[in-house]
């Protein structure tokens, strides 16, 4: 009896270590919480899961991008998924040689140059059929700005929007009316009269939304601009 007492007991111990092993090697694996990893998973295109969230981290800026240059939502859709299926091409070969030039960098372009291509592509066809002044005029109007311009604005945008609805999670509608009214330029003194609190509430609402919404936006930063 001791001696299977024993055993069972080191084989016990053996079993409780080989499983705190098997936990510890869990945890050490590569995860998708960190973007640069995801990206190189991503650029496998066997791995749908990869790409599913590198889209869903970055699909929102395409837009931003892309509605920045004045073309109207209908064909911001059709050239969204253009620069998806472009991406899809040309991320396995996606290499980051310069610090400087980052992902969202590379993405800016993809997203500028399908938008010139789709203007370029409609103006061809218009011009070829009568009765399409205002259509022309339309494609007249979209710009295609320098990329610096793109990487500066409308990252700051997307960052803030992206944030924004994190914050938003985080309190209540009388505080978050408060900071929309704040943000229009109304006083605290005329938004406290508006939503039917102190103005002292307005001011915790302001503070508090503030510093949630810098800490987003920084987590942002450190998830997304590499």
């Amino acid at each position: 009896m001791t001696f299977y007492y024993r055993h069972a007991r080191r084989l016990s111990y053996h079993t409780s270590i080989a499983a705190h092993i098997r936990d510890v090697s869990i945890l050490m694996q590569p995860t998708y919480s960190t973007s640069y990893t995801l990206l190189e998973r991503a650029k496998d295109q066997n791995d749908c899961q990869a790409w599913e969230e590198l889209i869903n981290n970055y699909r929102k800026y395409i837009y931003v991008v892309i509605r920045s240059m004045n073309v109207n939502h209908s064909d911001s859709d059709d050239i969204l998924q253009q620069v998806l299926v472009e991406l899809w091409k040309y991320l396995p070969k996606y290499e980051r040689k310069d610090e400087k030039i980052k992902f969202r960098v590379w993405l800016a372009k993809i997203t500028r140059n399908q938008v010139i291509s789709f203007v370029r592509k409609q103006k061809s066809h218009l011009k070829k059929c009568e009765g399409a002044k205002h259509e022309l005029e339309y494609l007249d109007s979209i710009e295609t700005p320098e990329i610096d311009r793109i990487i500066d604005q409308e990252w700051k945008l997307f960052l803030t929007n992206a944030a924004m609805e994190k914050v938003e999670t985080h309190f209540s509608a009388p505080a978050l009316e408060a900071f929309r009214l704040f943000r229009q330029g109304q006083s605290p003194i005329e938004i406290a009269s508006k939503i039917g609190v102190k103005p002292d509430s307005v001011y915790k609402y302001i503070s508090r939304i503030k510093l949630k919404l810098f800490q987003e936006i920084q987590d942002l930063k450190k998830e997304l601009d590499f």
